[in-house]
């Protein structure tokens, strides 16, 4: 007959963590990210879309910290949506994606994995080999590649693409055919960076009053089974008088295009040493760059929470990576390390 041996938290955690994982210590984002990939496999099989409430609602059941746990995997959700390793379909529904890697072209022969396939199914030993780093996994060498039959996928094309005038292209989705609005009973937020200093997030930039507002602005709607969906909308006297459905863009960049025009862009931290150079985050990067991020640097963020993230790389990378926020924008200012 088995016996069930009782087991404190702490152990349950260690044991879920290195089910999951593969490791013992990674970050909470790492764990989140991995409990997701395994209850969208479970749930999906690879290939049938799941709603997100059923994803949640799984997840939810099986975290540790249940009575915080449903925002934390909001986030985690789309982070493995930004990262490549879980597609957002229409309707709430979500799927696991292609499963590739992508060569990084270090002396050390890096590669990412990305993609829905859960470290969970792997060998104690192939799992133990990869490396989680927030919603991102590295593996150094081909060998499990080779035992998957991965595809490959470029630097470049993973990375997505990103404008070169960032001022240009956030003018650009602005105009367009504006319809009546026609109030739905559900709150709408505007993101009015001009209304914020330069040290606020852009999670605390958007507002839900607009009596202070005129102009077009970029706006969002909580929709009634999770989700938001995005508009422009046309504000004058207190009042939208115009809204229009926003095409698929990348909303992050625009949100560091409209604080570009508003003369309000966020401020990272920088902070050099001799052999590295790390930057501190308090907003989430555009697509292409948080992958740019993640392909070069090594993620640290505070146990329990999301922000502020800080990426630290090697000086041979700090060109490229300081003039990828440029490209955004982005202020910094520098403290040196000692």
């Amino acid at each position: 007959m088995t016996q069930l041996q009782a087991v404190t938290e702490i152990e349950a955690h260690t044991i879920l963590a290195r089910e999951l994982t593969g490791s013992e210590a990674c970050d909470q984002i790492a764990e989140d990210c991995a409990l997701l990939r395994s209850c969208a496999w479970a749930l999906t099989d690879g290939v049938h879309p799941v709603h997100i409430l059923r994803l949640l609602n799984l997840a939810s059941t099986l975290h540790l910290a249940r009575d915080a746990s449903r925002g934390q995997l909001k986030e985690a959700l789309q982070a493995l949506s930004e990262c490549g390793d879980l597609a957002e379909l229409s309707n709430g529904q979500w799927l696991p994606a292609p499963t590739r890697e992508v060569l990084l072209g270090t002396t050390d022969d890096m590669r990412l994995l990305v993609g829905g396939f859960p470290t969970s199914l792997l060998t104690a030993e192939r799992a133990t080999q990869i490396e989680h780093i927030g919603p991102y996994r590295r593996v150094r060498g081909d060998a499990l590649s080779k035992e998957l039959e991965l595809p490959q996928q470029s630097l470049k094309s993973w990375m997505s693409h990103a404008p070169d005038d960032l001022r240009e292209w956030t003018q650009s989705t602005l105009p367009g055919n504006y319809e009546r609005h026609c109030p739905t009973g559900r709150s709408i937020e505007i993101y009015a960076p001009e209304l914020s200093p330069g040290s606020t997030p852009q999670m605390f930039r958007w507002v839900d009053r607009i009596d202070k507002l005129s102009g077009i602005y970029l706006s969002r709607e909580e929709l009634p089974f999770g989700g938001k969906r995005h508009y422009a909308v046309k504000i004058g006297k207190g009042q939208i008088s115009g809204i229009r459905t926003m095409p698929p863009i990348d909303l992050r960049r625009l949100m560091y295009g409209l604080d570009l025009l508003a003369e309000k862009s966020v401020t990272v931290e920088e902070i050099s040493g001799l052999a590295e150079t790390s930057v501190v985050l308090k907003s989430v990067l555009p697509q292409a760059e948080q992958r740019l991020f993640a392909a070069l640097g090594q993620l640290d963020v505070p146990e329990g929470k999301y922000y502020p993230q800080t990426w630290t790389f090697h000086q041979e990378h700090a060109v490229e990576i300081k003039k990828r926020l440029a490209t955004l924008g982005v202020s910094t200012f520098a403290r040196t390390h000692r």
